[in-house]
């Protein structure tokens, strides 16, 4: 078999699944029609987008171990008829509750599709690229809000949102199910051709560990911990982008959604970015820089009072957001090796779901409290700093650990 061809098939029909499942970026889009339909609170729609995120997040544990016994085409398969059948679902929806029920369907379809069926499966046919092909699978997904949110505010104004849920979900399943078919699977120990691995990546560890190994392993908790505050300012902004936009700059829908695909662009560009400068000068230097970087946009974000210098604070959190997204399964794979990447990944990747749980919540209810999202803000800029001493630790602990190994040997 020709696996040069079959593992670039692999990348393009993944980036395609995780096109449809980064739909969840463009939720927000939905949520202003929803309240104003059922004069739901904001707060409690709010919730709709972390339990979508946090479900999606928490069934990557699942879906890593259904890899152990089905092939990662299956798992996708499985993912899209989920998906689609949860967002056509809130097409029906009548009370808070219903589109619940429905936003967790929606939510295990999207973490059987990203990470689940696609992101270890890639990785393993990418050693030789890990970062970008990281990146550019992330970028699929996080693409989703600059392709689903103007062409949901579309269907919106033409058929009303109910209609648009249901053909928005029927059409990802269909889509998904048709990308699925043409997912090879990657066989362990895969190396391109003209292609030697080095004999130890940066922060590798060297060994593949299971997953209750890397429990017992401090380096889970650090590293963990970094990537859950990496993602909450990026889940505050991602996740109620468009609200945020209307309120700050007393836009309309319309307009917020071209701030979303703005988002999306930054998003999408930052992971694919992040991802391959991360394969250069290596993942530390570049998580420094998304803190550093992020950190600064969210804090200008309350003064950014023009459409133009908004946008580029939210496209500068975004692409920040997107490259924790970017860099977090190289650096799994590199802690912990690939062998067992599927499961301890969607372990890993519980720190996106608790940063869901956190950050869209916390900007609802700042804002339905104080009536302004200000103090949101300030709080982000913390967060980003206690990021960055967070991670400075995990480096400090990694030098001390590596020094007493070599001072054993």
């Amino acid at each position: 078999m020709n696996y040069e061809t079959q593992r670039w098939l692999a990348l393009v029909s993944s980036i395609i699944a995780s096109l449809c499942a980064g739909f969840c970026y463009a939720w927000s889009v939905f949520q202003k029609p929803l309240i104003g339909i059922f004069n739901w609170a904001p707060a409690d729609v709010a919730l709709s987008f972390s339990l979508l995120m946090s479900v999606a997040a928490t069934m990557a544990i699942m879906a890593g171990k259904a890899l152990d016994y089905m092939q990662p085409r299956q798992v996708t398969l499985i993912g899209g008829a989920l998906l689609g059948l949860g967002i056509a679902g809130i097409g029906f929806v009548q009370t808070l509750y219903q589109m619940y029920i429905s936003i967790v369907i929606a939510g295990i379809g999207i973490g059987f599709v990203y990470p689940g069926g696609t992101i270890s499966n890639v990785l393993r046919f990418f050693p030789d690229k890990q970062g970008l092909a990281s990146g550019l699978l992330a970028g699929g997904f996080g693409l989703g809000a600059l392709v689903w949110a103007p062409i949901s505010v579309m269907l919106i104004s033409q058929y009303g949102v109910f209609s648009a849920l249901k053909m928005l979900g029927a059409f990802f399943f269909c889509l998904i199910a048709l990308v699925s078919r043409i997912m090879a699977t990657a066989p362990n120990g895969y190396l391109p051709s003209g292609w030697t691995p080095p004999k130890q990546a940066e922060g590798t560890t060297g060994t593949d560990k299971k997953w209750n190994q890397m429990l017992k392993d401090p380096v889970f908790y650090f590293i963990g911990s970094v990537f859950t505050l990496g993602c909450i300012t990026g889940m505050m902004v991602v996740g109620q982008a468009s609200p945020i936009a209307q309120d700050l700059l007393r836009i309309t829908p319309q307009a917020a959604a071209g701030i979303v695909g703005l988002m999306s662009i930054g998003m999408c560009g930052g992971k694919v970015f992040w991802g391959a400068v991360s394969d250069k000068i290596g993942r530390n230097l570049v998580i420094v820089l998304m803190f550093v970087l992020g950190g600064t946009a969210v804090a200008v974000m309350p003064i950014a009072v023009s459409y133009y210098s908004f946008a580029g604070a939210i496209m500068l959190i975004a692409s920040c957001y997107g490259g924790i997204l970017a860099v977090m399964a190289p650096i799994t794979a590199e802690l912990f090796g690939t062998k067992n990447l599927g499961l301890n990944f969607g372990i890993m990747f519980l720190t996106v779901a608790l940063a869901a749980a956190i950050g869209p919540r916390l900007v609802a209810v700042i804002k339905q409290t104080t009536g302004e999202y200000t103090l949101a803000f300030h709080i982000a800029v913390v967060i980003n700093l206690v990021g960055l001493i967070v991670f400075g630790l995990f480096v400090f602990y990694r030098k001390r650990k590596k020094n007493a190994c070599q001072n054993m040997a």
